[in-house]
């Protein structure tokens, strides 16, 4: 699991950026207009250190958005003063051993049916069926997973009951194990959404945002104040008596989808909602709008984040099809927090090959310990390689 955001740099940066969007940008943008526009805050050491940082990617941003035939345009956001391994990561995907509990199912044992993509409706976004809750911010803490774990399963919940909750991150974080260290070592360090699921299901539930708020922005886990099985717990000291006993709703199941499989990847947003994917953000901290060209080199494809992927369309503008995905780097980042990215059926091409690469250090982000064989990813920021959905969405209040 590759994390690399610092609490420092958080504590440096403003909720609220003033910076001006791509079409305002110009050379006269300087560094000290920028520390003003996101209230950042640094000695003067790092002042220097952040100022050549800031110089280098703004050159790189200037530099794209010359580019003639760009599909996206890159743009000043609270990560422009960062280096290439500094971000807000925190994920990834696979399980093994006696965690493994997932289900990973062929076309013909998938819950819905699959059909050809001329069969399914032409866009779908599932913002408009009123079952999806804000974009958040995990900060500076390494809970994508915990995020997209519960933004999936807001929505599956939602349009199960037609009850749409505000769930609890924090819960995942500071009270979910991760013995076999799938995705990291767990909490602020990495998990998968896989287990998330799990753990719901074999606790009672999830609880509120409400219930349970995020106190991990700074990259501290956070001790577990409910009370689910005193033998899931991280802590060995057993459950806090006068913690919350029970959660307000959960699933009775949830299964991977195959792996790099754009058919059933597109059949599952336009028939069951949204989904937990694994991607290869590392190249996004520039993106802010249109839709994402991302490369099929190595370095583009370590695959470090979790993020839900909400709907898909074709772009009016260009005539692009794009994926919709709902990121957790706050709000104001990209467009209302939410990234395109080119979808491309590989049956379209002549060699389906074209939109898969190789993610060499699975170690980084989605792996358990000690698995570190190459993978093969498919689709922009090896979005179809690993998703997965919740089934079963109920009620316990």
């Amino acid at each position: 699991m590759k994390f690399l955001a610092l609490s420092a740099l958080l504590l440096a940066a403003s909720t609220f950026a003033k910076a001006p969007k791509h079409h305002e940008l110009d050379e006269s943008y300087d560094f000290a207009t920028y520390v003003k526009d996101f209230s950042k805050n640094y000695d003067s050491a790092e002042y220097s250190r952040r100022e050549a940082l800031f110089k280098a990617n703004m050159k790189d941003i200037m530099s794209h958005n010359q580019l003639l035939g760009r599909t996206y345009h890159k743009g000043v956001n609270h990560f422009t003063d960062f280096a290439d391994d500094e971000g807000h990561f925190g994920l990834s995907k696979g399980m093994t051993g006696s965690w493994n509990n997932v289900r990973t199912l062929t076309h013909d044992e998938l819950p819905f049916e699959v059909e050809a993509a001329d069969k399914l409706p032409a866009s779908m976004d599932w913002r408009t069926e009123g079952v999806v809750t804000a974009v958040k911010d995990q900060g500076g803490c390494g809970s994508c997973w915990a995020f997209a774990a519960a933004a999936t399963l807001e929505s599956h919940i939602a349009i199960e009951t037609g009850t749409l909750f505000n769930l609890a991150p924090q819960e995942f974080v500071s009270c979910m194990p991760n013995p076999e260290k799938c995705g990291g070592t767990g909490g602020c360090a990495g998990a998968t959404v896989d287990l998330a699921f799990d753990y719901a299901m074999k606790n009672g539930g999830i609880v509120q945002e409400y219930q349970m708020g995020y106190t991990s922005y700074y990259g501290e886990d956070g001790d577990c104040t409910i009370h689910p099985d005193e033998n899931f717990l991280k802590s060995t000291d057993g459950p806090d008596p006068d913690g919350i006993t029970g959660g307000v709703a959960n699933i009775e199941d949830y299964v991977k989808l195959p792996t790099n499989d754009y058919l059933a990847l597109l059949n599952a947003i336009a028939k069951t909602g949204p989904v937990a994917v694994s991607v290869a953000a590392s190249p996004w901290k520039a993106y802010e709008s249109g839709i994402f060209q991302g490369e099929f080199t190595t370095e583009a494809l370590d695959v470090n984040h979790a993020v839900t992927l909400v709907g898909y369309g074709t772009d009016e503008a260009t005539g692009l099809d794009y994926w919709l995905v709902r990121n957790s780097w706050k709000p104001t980042w990209a467009e209302s927090g939410y990234i395109r990215l080119l979808r491309v059926d590989p049956d379209s091409l002549s060699d389906p090959n074209d939109i898969c690469g190789v993610d060499s250090a699975p170690q980084d982000g989605t792996a358990c310990e000690g698995q570190t064989a190459n993978v093969t990813v498919c689709g922009t920021s090896a979005i179809h390689y690993d998703n997965v959905i919740p089934v079963g969405g109920h009620l316990l209040v």
